[in-house]
């Protein structure tokens, strides 16, 4: 990742924490994604032409994005974003069942196999908010190992509480 756009990640994540930490509440996992989205225009503006969500990536038929960074390009049949960074975003949220939870730690699993499917040099995320520890060590294990097999390269990221404040951990 080139200095700037580390820089930028970081500042964001950090921002995305402080509003966290102000009140706001993640119900829903597009309200992570617009959080986010929030959190990198207010970090840097001249990305607004270069944020997009739920998006195609460049060569990867079938599958979205959460969020990346990076410009539009026509070299597929459809235009489609070849990205600087891209992120997948999940939530472990409150007023979630344990058969919801456990449906979305499937989806975590599937997450991190599909930007393990990027075969570009470009900076991976996985940001997990994860509200009530719901990653416990073995679950952390799993997917650690999981990203270990799939793509040593992709970055996570957990949002947790902590005696009523977020923190992020990185693994």
């Amino acid at each position: 990742m080139n200095k700037n756009l580390e820089q930028i990640n970081k500042q964001s994540l950090n921002q995305l924490i402080e509003f966290l930490n102000s009140g706001f509440e993640i119900l829903m996992e597009s309200d992570l994604v617009a959080l986010l989205f929030h959190c990198y225009l207010l970090t840097e503006k001249e990305l607004l032409n270069k944020i997009h969500i739920k998006t195609r990536i460049l060569n990867i038929e079938g599958k979205r994005i959460d969020f990346a960074i990076g410009k539009v390009t026509n070299e597929n049949k459809r235009p489609s974003v070849n990205p600087e960074l891209v992120i997948e975003c999940k939530i472990f949220s409150n007023g979630f069942t344990n058969s919801q939870l456990r449906k979305r730690f499937k989806y975590l699993k599937e997450d991190i196999e599909k930007v393990g499917l990027l075969k570009l040099n470009v900076p991976k995320f996985i940001l997990i908010f994860d509200y009530h520890d719901y990653l416990n060590i073995n679950r952390k294990k799993e997917i650690i190992e999981l990203r270990n097999t799939t793509d040593e390269k992709i970055k996570i990221i957990r949002i947790l509480r902590e005696n009523n404040q977020y923190k992020k951990q990185e693994f």
